[in-house]
């Protein structure tokens, strides 16, 4: 982006102090200003969304919590993916590769997956 066309927008946001600072930490640590990061993260998001609506336009996320569940509408049924043995592992297909993992994977939430043993 120019420096005119930064000087045309001033667009804002608020975000908590605590996501600020991490925010900041990372933009430093990759050598960019506060601003190209954001503008990065949130663009490389829209892209990713974009790219799994395409990929697989038939699997959604429902809910992450101690499992991922995903409605897979191809099958008509919920698959829910977790950590097995330091490993993703999917309920429906019982197996560590397959569609609903790499769906999984390609997800921010994955980070909020807690292990489980099963």
């Amino acid at each position: 982006m120019s420096m005119k066309d930064k000087q045309k927008r001033n667009p804002t946001v608020a975000i908590e102090e605590a996501t600020y600072q991490k925010v900041k930490n990372k933009a430093k640590e990759k050598g960019l200003t506060l601003v190209d990061y954001v503008n990065e993260t949130l663009l490389l998001n829209v892209e990713k969304d974009n790219f799994l609506k395409n990929y697989a336009p038939y699997i959604e996320k429902i809910s992450v919590g101690e499992t991922l569940v995903l409605r897979d509408h191809k099958t008509g049924k919920l698959a829910e993916v977790y950590l097995k043995n330091n490993k993703m592992f999917c309920s429906q297909d019982e197996a560590d590769d397959c569609i609903h993992i790499h769906f999984a994977l390609a997800l921010p939430e994955l980070a909020l997956l807690k292990k489980r043993t099963k």
